[in-house]
């Protein structure tokens, strides 16, 4: 996507030169500090070198003490203990480690998953009455539980006693359970909220470590590293220890399940938190949205080798179909919106299906979250509508959710991603309640898609020495994102698209540095500029690896015209707009009106809607190979407009089409501007 604003930081540069000086590090690393708020040397070494020191007391959480007694004493009279998690890479990662914890003291434990497609989302009572049959007495609930308020009544009225573990947005009730451990508790003091369920469930073991006098809780830090990524949690605090320390154990002695798994997913064995990201949490999840989450359960809690690479391969499998049905779903429901014209009529975007599936309607969701710029909500339909929702930040789709609660049958999640159940027949009057509320919100609010850069780097400051210094702020994540950079004034020399035309490969100047840069998921046809254009982009500064040879690489996020070249062209239009343009050169030909007409018609039936007049002259030269000028391709299309064969609107640089005709007669000997601007320079329109 093509972000609205590049909110780039600035850093004093008396700040900068002392973190500099007392770190014995380049400025551009004390600038980075600087914005994640590290000012201090002693908080930026505890930054850079997270150390156990940093994790909080487990008994300072809520009903800590609670819980960890109840659990001792299941232990120790042979109760039967069932883990009741999540289906998603967070919940399966809960149910293993806390599995495989408590399997060290007791072999009375067993783990439920909610099948997604019967029973959805959380705990219900026809699976209570199934744990009650095989002689459960203790439930522990992980990253599940805090909204299952009526549901552990009935556990507990059929005899059995729950601890729950889940780290989700509190109600305003909590469930009435021995211990209700969630860092998000509105009486919580705990001085870190934001705690994946699965670190939730690393703090109740270390708590039982310290009760039983062990240390068995880093034992499975790989797996919660996993579930902390995947979740998207904040790399602060002590998720920035977990994560560090969990990836460092992934290099060395991993779970066997993981090692099989990254050996089946990965084509090296240098794994991050962005291949944890976009390589194996992928797969994890696989497991829950295609078939049932207890499959990826099983993948962690063995030890077996060769049943382990078995299991591995079926969650790739899985991934791969995930992926087709995926890319299915958002064309249909692309389709649906530029059909309708959802976009224009509504403020959220709230589709629904009876085929879609609901395993991967929260993927879609945020696929056209990220391509709308709005808040959406997809369903798939059955007895009743399951849901997934997304949001654009700031706007809290929980709260809205909350808000229109009484015509909702379940709901839960996050501040920006969210479950919904509710009756098939309400969808419509749902879908305009949150319309409602979205635009009630952006009155005063923008939804805006920013992207933040972490300072322009000149270009003393590309070079591969710089790309290899950023990288003690790893590991990236949210809170500590991968840092983006912004450089002006870049040629781009050559273009060359890359795997089926999915990608871009450019080569690009920088002074008279020649460097290699990669776009992904943008191909030639969606690329707007041409070879010689001079641009500014955002990008990661990255060192490539290839054939032991190391090199700098940039990763693009965003590109635009430099400042120079948008000041020109919004200038060229102040000229057109105000009839300044009368020299023959600038006035549009019948040819250059009729290429203009057809390359909007092409990418109208394409479904291309939207518009950059920055780039709109440079698109007909790319894609008609027709040679045009600036005022040219503007005037063309504002007689297109004027003459009613294009409808649609300009807001400043931004041209929206909604509709075009191919079957109407027009003469362009009709058009009032057309007239004007050859008047205006002695001309004759087609002399």
């Amino acid at each position: 996507m093509s972000y609205t604003n590049w909110k780039i930081k600035i850093q004093d540069i008396n700040s900068v030169n002392k973190l500099s000086a007392d770190l014995n590090c380049s400025s551009i690393v004390s600038r980075l500090l600087i914005n994640r708020g590290l000012t201090d040397k002693n908080d930026a070494l505890a930054f850079l070198n997270p150390s156990k020191e940093i994790l909080h007391d487990p008994y300072i959480i809520s009903d800590m003490q609670k819980a960890v007694e109840r659990i001792a004493r299941a232990i120790d009279n042979s109760e039967q203990i069932c883990i009741y998690g999540d289906y998603d890479v967070d919940g399966i990662t809960s149910v293993s480690v806390l599995y495989m914890y408590l399997k060290k003291f007791t072999d009375a434990v067993s783990f439920y998953i909610p099948d997604r497609f019967s029973q959805g989302y959380g705990m219900n009572n026809a699976a209570l009455d199934r744990i009650s049959k095989n002689g459960t007495s203790l439930i522990i609930t992980v990253d599940t539980g805090i909204s299952a308020v009526k549901e552990i009544d009935y556990a507990k009225n059929i005899g059995m006693d729950t601890v729950v573990t889940d780290h989700h947005e509190c109600q305003a009730i909590i469930p009435s359970a021995v211990a209700v451990i969630n860092p998000k508790r509105r009486d919580s003091i705990y001085p870190f909220s934001k705690l994946a369920g699965v670190g939730v469930v690393y703090k109740l073991i270390c708590a039982l470590d310290i009760h039983f006098n062990t240390d068995y809780h880093d034992e499975f830090i790989d797996l919660v590293a996993i579930g902390t990524i995947a979740d998207i949690m904040p790399l602060l605090d002590e998720n920035r220890y977990i994560v560090k320390t969990g990836l460092e154990k992934i290099s060395s002695s991993p779970n066997v399940g993981l090692k099989a798994l990254m050996d089946v997913a990965l084509n090296s064995g240098n794994i991050t938190a962005s291949s944890v990201g976009f390589a194996i949490a992928p797969r994890i999840n696989a497991a829950g949205r295609m078939d049932r989450a207890d499959f990826a359960v099983k993948l962690f809690i063995e030890q077996d080798i060769d049943k382990c690479t078995e299991i591995a391969k079926r969650l790739c499998e899985l991934n791969v179909e995930r992926q087709k049905i995926e890319n299915n779903i958002f064309e249909e429901a692309s389709e649906l919106i530029e059909s309708h014209g959802l976009d224009r009529r509504y403020n959220a975007l709230v589709l629904w299906n009876r085929g879609w599936h609901s395993g991967v309607i929260g993927i879609v969701a945020s696929k056209l979250k990220e391509k709308y710029n709005k808040p959406v909500v997809l369903f798939s339909v059955d007895d009743v509508a399951k849901g997934s929702g997304r949001s654009v930040a700031p706007f809290n789709l929980y709260e809205a959710f909350e808000s229109c609660s009484d015509m909702l049958l379940q709901f839960g999640g996050h501040k920006y991603a969210a479950g919904i159940l509710i009756e098939a027949n309400k969808l419509s009057a749902f879908r305009d309640e949150l319309s409602k509320l979205v635009g009630e919100y952006t009155q005063n609010n923008e939804l805006v898609s920013d992207i933040d850069v972490e300072c322009e780097l000149t270009t003393e400051f590309i070079t591969y020495k710089t790309a290899q210094s950023i990288a003690v702020l790893q590991p990236y994540g949210k809170s500590n994102e991968v840092p983006l950079f912004c450089i002006r004034n870049v040629r781009i020399s050559e273009i060359f698209p890359t795997s089926n035309n999915k990608h871009l490969r450019l080569k690009l100047l920088v002074g008279d540095k020649s460097i290699t840069a990669f776009y992904f998921s943008v191909s030639s046809i969606e690329f707007d500029y041409r070879e010689g254009d001079l641009v500014d982009i955002v990008c990661e500064v990255n060192v490539n690896e290839y054939r032991n040879q190391k090199s700098l690489q940039l990763i693009i996020h965003d590109l635009r015209f430099c400042q120079a070249a948008i000041e020109i062209n919004q200038r060229k239009r102040e000229n057109c707009n105000n009839g300044i343009c009368d020299s023959a050169i600038f006035l549009p030909t019948r040819n250059d009106v009729a290429f203009t007409y057809k390359f909007l018609l092409s990418a109208f039936e394409a479904k291309k809607t939207h518009f950059n007049l920055d780039t709109f002259s440079n698109l007909i030269n790319k894609d008609c190979l027709y040679k045009i000028n600036y005022e040219k391709a503007y005037f063309s299309l504002m007689i297109l407009l004027e003459l009613g064969i294009i409808s649609g609107s300009v807001d400043g640089i931004n041209l929206t089409v909604t509709s075009i005709t191919n079957d109407k007669k027009f003469s362009l000997n009709d058009s009032v501007l057309l007239t004007s601007i050859y008047n205006k320079a002695g001309k004759k329109f087609g002399s």
